[in-house]
């Protein structure tokens, strides 16, 4: 069997990776004016972008945050146990620096609990603000004279606004001489003012404090609530440790105005240094008055064991302890430190908490655990005589309550000294600097990222257009997408196209007045049964005369010069010309192992060019010496007469009805070889006669007396009569133009054949543009011109119009 006789041609199961890639690439080739198109635009909007949008600027200072008070040195003694000032988690710190209180103040410094904002037409008003001098306003475009257009100063200093007014935007309106008026939401009046002095009315009271302005300018200004604004700002601030467990923060912050930005995050990193410090001071203060209060009595308590040991030594006398009085005194010193210790703390925290609160209750516990400790400690030391231990027990009171003091008083001298001073345990390492570059747009970044996705758009949008709008034009693609050889790709001919064109207008200018409804015909003869035997003759051609039914056979009217020229005749060396011959050639080996010679050619839709195929190339198999006969199978709208100058009556439809002969219905033409059998009248039934068995045995009777006969059918997608003609003829050829079709409507045309079970032996992809890429197109086509441009039996003969460049 030939290679070309397949009988499914549907979707091929798979591609592999390479015919995917030169698919694509292809695509892009096809189209590379609108991936560039579309690339440039989106790279120009991505441009236009970092130029119009507004410079994000950022400001970062760097704080400390230590462990603990640098001024708090470790003691041995026991107040070295007490809690340390100032010592708190970083994560709280950075908590507090988002906080209100220090947050607040920083608002209130630079007025961000109200927004003043000029009304500006969006994108004209940024441009001609670049042109404008500041205190220099321009004048309003297109009459516009609410508008700002540049050169503008307005600062308000400070406005108030009851509750109802609070996040409401409010219009002021420049009058003359620096005047202003304040309305609402509504347009009612609030209040009318002169800049430089305060105006109130209405609860509202607002101080301008800069106003140039031209009048009728308009200004929007918003009053925010204290807590939204402060929520505001601290949302804005970003605020994280550098590193971990570091104790160093970096504080962030982002904004328009590289000076405001700058002096914002200063502002809140002075404002938290100012809150630290003034709490170290304040739990100092605390601490110091908790300490003088306890310095009497501790002294007193010294001087009271001072004396008890005194007189105690002076009555008894001195006298040199023992080992084990040593360890006892030793012992008994650190208990009691260690009780004094825990006292002090009970007392301090009771400043802050009741008795019965946790923390007091847990140095209870450890109070009480102590003193256990201390009975057992002694119960060890019983046997001591009691003289002794009298004496041991004095000398440890004494020097207890002296360290005690010492170490009370020296802390009292360091909490002095932090109180006084200004650090704390928060120190500014880094300071907010004037930011030079803004951190977005980032206009390289923006800019790369704009090219690469121009391209994917561009090449996503030549996708689209490839497989949704624009038609298959590659016969490559065709041969691998739907398995289906593909015997010739003819060029679009420009002389064809002319041609169509002087005809088309010249049918305009003749066109006949409407006539009355053509007369019916009932056919003298037998018709096959099943087919209705009323048919309508068309009009003749113009420059044609009609058929004139006479008896029982239908009298067919001599042939005229031809409408449409064949360009086999009139252009014999046209590019197109020379595809038609190749196809000549190629179709003939796929006939080899047809079942029959009829070759049916059918097309998706109309207009593809299958008339104009059909006739040339049955003209040019007539000139090899075959005897050709050319059937117009189309009976809706059959126009293969006006190629070959016959009368369209007395053709396939008479025939098939009974009123003309086979031997007058394929009459001869004026191409030696070639026969040609018309459509005939206009039958209101055209499938039925197709698939009426006599159109079967006629095409068997012409197969015997013709070397080969050429079908040319309907649009398959239009009608069902291709697929009976497809079903009988032993070849069926698809044409389809290039650009015309989608990949659907190429698969349902096949579909459509295959279910019709005909020999779908090859596609032909017709009007294929010049200057197409693939290796149907121009390289081709340049063979042919080069080599037939000149008559070698005749060199002086014209030259054949050569293929445009």
């Amino acid at each position: 069997m030939s290679t070309y006789d397949m009988l499914d041609h549907g979707p091929a199961p798979g591609s592999d990776e390479d015919a995917v890639i030169r698919d694509l690439l292809r695509i892009i080739a096809d189209q590379i004016w609108w991936v560039i198109g579309i690339a440039g635009c989106v790279i120009l909007a991505a441009v236009i972008y970092t130029k119009i949008a507004t410079p994000i600027y950022s400001a970062d200072a760097l704080l400390q945050v230590e462990a603990q008070n640098a001024n708090a040195t470790p003691s041995q003694t026991a107040l070295a146990l007490m809690p340390s000032i100032g010592a708190m988690h970083t994560e709280a710190e950075i908590e507090i620096i988002k906080s209100r209180a220090v947050v607040e103040p920083v608002v209130e410094q630079f007025k961000l609990n109200f927004s003043v904002v000029p009304k500006t037409m969006p994108v004209l008003g940024k441009i001609s603000a670049f042109f404008a001098r500041p205190g220099h306003p321009l004048g309003a475009a297109f009459g516009m004279r609410s508008y700002a257009w540049g050169g503008e100063e307005f600062a308000v200093d400070s406005i108030t606004v009851p509750k109802s007014l609070e996040g409401a935007q409010l219009t002021l309106r420049v009058l003359d001489y620096g005047r202003y008026e304040l309305s609402d939401g509504f347009g009612e009046r609030i209040l009318t003012g002169v800049a430089g002095e305060e105006a109130r009315g209405n609860d509202v009271t607002m101080f301008v404090k800069t106003l140039v302005a031209r009048p009728g300018t308009e200004f929007h200004i918003t009053r925010f609530n204290q807590l939204d604004a402060v929520a505001t700002l601290s949302s804005s601030l970003q605020v994280s440790e550098k590193g971990r467990e570091t104790g160093v923060v970096q504080l962030s912050y982002m904004g328009t105005d590289p000076h405001a930005i700058t002096a914002i995050t200063n502002a809140v990193a002075a404002s938290y240094l100012k809150q630290r410090t003034e709490r170290a001071q304040e739990e100092a203060s605390h601490m110091l008055s908790f300490l003088n209060s306890e310095l009497p009595r501790l002294r007193t308590e010294v001087k009271k064991a001072e004396t008890a040991l005194s007189e105690y030594q002076s009555r008894v006398g001195s006298f040199q302890p023992t080992q084990e009085a040593g360890v006892y005194l030793a012992g008994g010193l650190d208990y009691e430190k260690q009780i004094a210790t825990l006292r002090i703390m009970r007392a301090q925290l009771l400043q802050r908490f009741t008795a019965e609160s946790p923390e007091v209750q847990q140095v209870d516990a450890q109070l009480a655990a102590m003193t256990r400790e201390k009975a057992r400690f002694e119960d060890h030391f019983t046997t001591l005589p009691s003289s002794e231990r009298n004496a041991l027990a004095l000398q440890r009171d004494a020097k207890v309550a002296e360290e005690i003091y010492v170490a009370l008083l020296n802390k009292t001298q360091e909490l002095s000294i932090s109180r006084a001073g200004t650090i704390g345990n928060v120190h500014i390492i880094d300071q907010a600097l004037l930011p030079s570059q803004p951190v977005r747009p980032k206009a390289a970044l923006i800019i790369s990222a704009g090219t690469v996705l121009g391209i994917i758009a561009g090449i996503l949008v030549a996708f689209c257009r490839r497989t949704f709008f624009t038609g298959v034009a590659d016969p490559a693609f065709v041969e691998r997408r739907f398995q289906l050889p593909i015997f010739g790709a003819i060029a679009f001919s420009p002389e064809q196209a002319r041609s169509d064109r002087l005809l088309s207008a010249a049918r305009s200018a003749a066109l006949p007045a409407p006539s009355s409804r053509p007369s019916e015909v009932r056919a003298l003869s037998a018709a096959p049964s099943g087919i209705t035997r009323l048919i309508r003759p068309r009009a003749a051609a113009a420059g044609q005369s009609a058929g004139v039914p006479v008896g029982t056979q239908t009298v067919i009217a001599s042939g005229k010069a031809p409408i449409r020229p064949l360009l086999v005749k009139t252009h014999p060396y046209d590019t197109t010309v020379e595809g038609l011959r190749g196809l000549r050639a190629t179709l003939q080996f796929g006939l080899i192992d047809a079942p029959n010679r009829v070759v049916a050619i059918t097309s998706p839709a109309p207009s593809d060019g299958k008339s104009f195929l059909c006739a040339n190339l049955a003209a040019l198999i007539a000139e090899s010496g075959k005897r050709v006969l050319l059937i117009d199978a189309d009976l809706r709208r059959g126009r293969l007469a006006q190629y070959l100058g016959r009368s369209p009556n007395g053709g396939l439809t008479e025939l098939l009805t009974g009123q003309v002969d086979l031997e007058v219905a394929a009459r001869a033409t004026g191409v030696d070889g070639l026969h040609f059998i018309a459509a005939g009248a206009y039958p209101p039934n055209p499938s039925e006669i197709l698939t009426s068995s006599r159109f079967s045995e006629i095409l068997a009777r012409f197969e015997q007396e013709f070397d080969l006969v050429i079908v040319d059918t309907p649009p398959l997608l239009a009608v069902a009569d291709a697929a009976v003609v497809a079903n009988i003829a032993g070849s069926t050829v698809l044409v389809m133009r290039a650009g015309a079709h989608n990949e659907h409507n190429l698969s349902e045309a096949l579909k459509k054949l295959r279910r019709a079970r005909a020999r779908v032996v090859g596609g032909v992809m017709n009007a294929m543009p010049l200057k197409s890429r693939n290796k149907y197109g121009t390289y081709d086509y340049a063979y042919a011109y080069t080599y037939s441009a000149a008559d070698p039996l005749n060199p002086q003969a014209p030259r054949a119009p050569q293929a445009p460049q």
